[in-house]
């Protein structure tokens, strides 16, 4: 039999997540779906169904939220509701559907749904070639709305750079990411929680969150999961979100997000939060600025260290082409100083938010955002 997956309610994050060995939890839960279907374990595979459904909630809620801040920050910044509603039916036209039909995110979520609840009734009734098809049906369907719920973002991202340059992402990121560092990254300061506890969070809902982007060649949300002396490492090709922008989708067919009829843009200015390179995604940027930058000035370390990949980025042979990279280390007072000279930081001798004068974080419970991970 299989490794047995777990979801369990989970203190720390404040909501069920899955639990499972670390081996266990780099395959997606799609995958983990067909394995128990071919061992007619009908209840399991039915919950599995059940938790794919909150692996994909957290993403798409998440932008629904960014594509509204994005907007607003043009707003705020001087551009007219006319010029941004503009912007944002443009972005639309760029990515309809696979057959040609319009774009719209609610929709396609009901559509997903719907998926799921046909999926549940072949399980209940042990049926398993129409579980399966049924299955690939909803995985699918969760694929073409993350995708597009990104390209969305990232047109917004594209709109603010060709007005207001590497700053204004700079000035946009503040406003995306405090929330969200508040909500996901304040639990992971070791004045306020011992770093064993902390890194096992941090490390599940990491794989959570990439199997919920549905990572991976095949877009199941499988990835490579390494452990060394020190640390773990996450490789994801692509990653979905940032790396399919600049690599293009392979599945549809369609170019990198830098060619036409997109035409958006890249980072073009050398600074922190693109490691002082140019040709760094823009929406990859978040990684480093939320997952670096912030903590690093908060903590004085990095909760994460994240390797993005370049573009262009279009050499189809798995042992050549770029791989997004996740590192977590296990003692994070030891990050290598190399970590915060990319970053244009020195390492300090002293950690925890305790010795820095970092101003308060919004409250994570007033926020609205999904659960606590």
């Amino acid at each position: 039999m299989t490794t047995e997956t777990r979801i369990e309610f989970s203190e720390a994050v404040g909501r069920r997540i899955r639990l499972g060995s670390w081996e266990d939890q780099k395959i997606s839960t799609y995958r983990k779906i067909r394995e128990a279907v071919a061992e007619e374990r009908w209840d399991h595979a039915a919950d599995l169904a059940d938790y794919f459904i909150d692996e994909a909630s957290v993403c798409f809620i998440l932008y629904r939220q960014w594509i509204n801040d994005l907007s607003n920050f043009l707003q705020n910044n001087g551009v007219s509701p006319e010029e941004v509603a503009g912007i944002n039916a443009d972005i639309v036209t760029k990515i309809t559907l696979p057959d040609g039909s319009p774009w719209n995110a609610h929709r396609h979520w009901d559509r997903f749904k719907r998926a799921q609840r046909t999926l549940l009734s072949h399980l209940f009734r042990a049926e398993p070639d129409h579980a399966l098809a049924a299955l690939d049906t909803m995985k699918e369907t969760w694929r073409q709305t993350h995708d597009r719920d990104v390209d969305h973002t990232y047109g917004l991202m594209s709109e603010i750079q060709e007005r207001f340059g590497g700053q204004g992402i700079v000035d946009m990121y503040k406003v995306v990411l405090e929330p969200l560092f508040a909500w996901r990254y304040e639990k992971f300061d070791i004045d306020k929680h011992p770093w064993d506890e902390a890194l096992e969070t941090l490390m599940n809902v990491a794989c959570e969150s990439m199997r919920g982007h549905l990572v991976g060649p095949e877009r199941t949300g499988d990835f490579e999961l390494i452990e060394t002396d020190d640390r773990f490492i996450l490789r994801f090709d692509p990653c979905s979100s940032g790396q399919r922008t600049i690599r293009g989708d392979w599945i549809e067919g369609t170019p990198a997000r830098m060619e036409p009829p997109y035409n958006w843009g890249v980072s073009q200015e050398e600074a922190s939060w693109n490691h002082y390179q140019k040709g760094v995604c823009l929406y990859c940027a978040h990684c480093i600025i939320l997952m670096e930058e912030m903590p690093m000035d908060r903590f004085g370390y990095p909760v994460r260290t994240v390797d993005p990949p370049i573009y262009p980025d279009t050499d189809p042979d798995p042992d050549v082409r770029q791989k997004c990279q996740w590192e977590m280390f296990k003692d994070p007072t030891q990050v290598p100083e190399e970590y915060y000279t990319r970053v244009g930081r020195k390492k300090p001798d002293v950690f925890g938010s305790s010795n820095f004068d970092a101003p308060p974080m919004p409250d994570a419970g007033s926020l609205g955002l999904p659960g606590t991970g």
